[in-house]
Parts: C-alpha cells; structure tokens; sequence
C-alpha cells in the first residue's frame, strides 16, 4: 500500500476528525459524547478507505487480467496463422501432386 496514494484520504479524515470535536466541543457537550461521535466518524473514514483500498485492487485485478488475455490472444493469433500456413502448404502439397498426376 504506498502512502502517496492514500495522502488525500488520511488528510481529509484528519479534517474531518477535527472539525466532529470542534463541532461538539462548540456544542458544549460532554468529553464522552465527543468522544463517541469522534469514534463514529473516524469509523466511517476507515470504511471508505478500505472500500477505496478494494476499488484500487479491483482495478488492478481487471488491468492484469486484460493484459494476460491481450497475451493470450496475440498467442492465439500466432498459433491460427501457423496452423492456416500449414494448412496452406499442406494444400498447395496435394494440388502439386495432383497437377503431377494430370499432366503424366
């Protein structure tokens, strides 16, 4: 997980965890009320940067697995023109000997 990514998260959590205390201690409530909405909203961050955290894999999963078909198809490819260029000399093979045949 490199930290660069995350940067914008963890700061706008850091935002965000300020502004619930300033909020409640603004409201004047109990240390354990702020506390717990405190609690709350930094839960709630941590959900979204684990569900951006599975975003990121799953785009990750999806370029690898487009790369590993772009590979496979490019073998593919390689393996139907070499069948198609057998196929052609095999072909060309039995019209030759025919031809042979013909002209005797």
């Amino acid at each position: 997980m490199d930290i660069r990514e995350y940067l914008g998260d963890i700061i706008l959590i850091i935002i965000l965890a300020a502004s619930t205390w300033w909020f409640f201690s603004l409201l004047r409530a109990t240390w354990e009320i702020t506390f717990a909405a405190l609690l709350m909203v930094l839960s709630l961050a941590g959900l979204l940067v684990i569900i951006h955290h599975r975003i990121r894999l799953i785009e990750r999963n999806i370029t690898n697995r487009e790369r590993m078909i772009r590979v496979n198809l490019e073998d593919i490819s390689a393996k139907m023109a070499q069948r198609y260029e057998s196929s052609i000399d095999r072909i060309e093979d039995i019209v030759q000997e025919v031809s042979r045949k013909v002209y005797r």
